[in-house]
């Protein structure tokens, strides 16, 4: 039967502050027992590769100060890999890992960009008493991840050697991956509906993109809107968003990794992959932009007329999903920027689903903070600032941080 987890307050809070996430904890289950659970928070890319069953290992570690760590390292890519790394928090963590070394059991519950709940499994993890002994010598206490980062990229490096296997063990999935439906209610009547599992790539995305976004303005985010021409509508664009000051237009294109049955893409895969799909979206948004100039309808999906701004500078958004597949490329797309921003007077940006629900954060936090601007407002802002960064910095791969005052 399907099964949720819900987080403790600490590591929710904790979820929505980083962009992945791994930690044990020790939930109530079945009533009044309690049982290991490893929760993983990611982007959908990479929860994608964790579901086709990459190997996964955890590696148990102690810094300097004998403070106790573990680093989750997922396959998604035969020559790498991604690590995911956790210094031990609280009591519950250190009950888990030693109920783990006890009976070698555990769930493992996946969470996507907008903490949402979307596969459980269950798994063996066997380790070795030496593990439940690193657990008791560590230090009480909720500890600062940054200032243990530079040592543990150094652990981080001796495990990507092979040279650190002492305390490393496989994460065994018992049964199949289970899925879990998420359903976004949100402004304009609208809804958004997830699941990883079974639906379109695409799609997810898509629906994604509108559950982070869809609560920004009063009248809520399109989805899948038409351009209506004499000759038949055609799709306008995947997602828009207007209000006062502006509109936001954002094409998605995502990677296909479920449907890759016999050898599942490497990164180098990937970043081909990706640059084609947001080239294609460059050209659907310059049309775009020529399209709402030239004042032509646009309706929803189900055909209602939108009233979009359209006099004011325009945000055009490519949505990846993931940013870091732009690293070897970065100049180029500097370039494509550039470009378009001169040619059209709009803004031009690159982001990865990760990014798009942090600046969505911010601009919650910026509209809170200030009682006269609205959370669009503060997005549009938050999108210029980025804009600029983007500028300064010459690289459109980085997380922007908004930091209150």
């Amino acid at each position: 039967s399907a099964t949720v987890h819900i987080p403790s307050p600490m590591i929710w809070q904790e979820m929505l502050a980083v962009p992945q996430l791994v930690r044990f904890t020790y939930p109530f289950q079945d009533g009044d027992t309690r049982y290991p659970t490893l929760i993983i928070k990611a982007h959908s890319l990479l929860l994608k590769y964790i579901l086709q069953k990459v190997p996964l290992t955890i590696s148990f570690f102690q810094t300097s100060d004998l403070r106790c760590g573990y680093a989750l390292h997922i396959a998604d890519d035969p020559a790498d890999g991604v690590f995911l790394w956790a210094l031990l928090a609280d009591k519950d963590e250190s009950a888990a890992i030693a109920d783990l070394s006890t009976h070698g059991g555990c769930s493992i519950y996946l969470f996507n960009e907008a903490c949402a709940n979307c596969a459980w499994t269950c798994a063996t993890i066997t380790v070795d008493p030496s593990v439940k002994a690193i657990v008791d010598a560590s230090p009480s206490g909720d500890p600062d991840p940054a200032q243990y980062t530079k040592q543990i990229d150094r652990i981080l490096s001796r495990i990507r050697a092979s040279d650190y296997t002492e305390m490393s063990y496989s994460v065994s999935p018992t049964s199949t991956w289970k899925p879990l439906h998420s359903t976004f209610i949100m402004n304009g009547v609208r809804s958004s509906s997830l699941n990883l599992l079974f639906d379109n790539e695409g799609s997810y995305q898509e629906q994604l993109a509108h559950a982070i976004l869809g609560d920004l303005s009063p009248i809520g985010a399109y989805l899948n809107t038409q351009l209506l021409e004499r000759s038949g509508n055609k799709e306008f664009a995947d997602l828009v968003l207007t209000h006062e000051f502006g509109a936001i237009i954002l094409e998605s294109k995502t990677l296909s990794v479920f449907d890759q049955r016999e050898t599942l893409p490497s990164r180098r895969r990937l970043e081909k992959n990706v640059l084609k799909s947001a080239k294609k979206a460059l050209s659907q948004l310059n049309g775009a932009i020529r399209t709402l100039r030239n004042n032509i309808q646009i309706s929803d999906a189900e055909g209602n007329i939108i009233q979009i701004e359209r006099s004011k500078p325009i945000h055009a958004i490519i949505l990846v999903p993931e940013l870091e597949l732009f690293s070897n490329n970065d100049q180029e797309w500097l370039g494509n920027i550039s470009t378009f921003e001169k040619k059209s007077g709009d803004f031009l940006h690159v982001l990865d689903t990760i990014e798009l629900f942090r600046m969505m954060q911010a601009a919650h936090m910026i509209s809170e903070e200030y009682y006269n601007v609205t959370p669009m407002m503060a997005f549009d802002l938050y999108l210029k600032k980025r804009a600029e960064a983007v500028a300064i910095n010459r690289t459109i791969v980085f997380d922007m941080l908004f930091r209150s005052n």
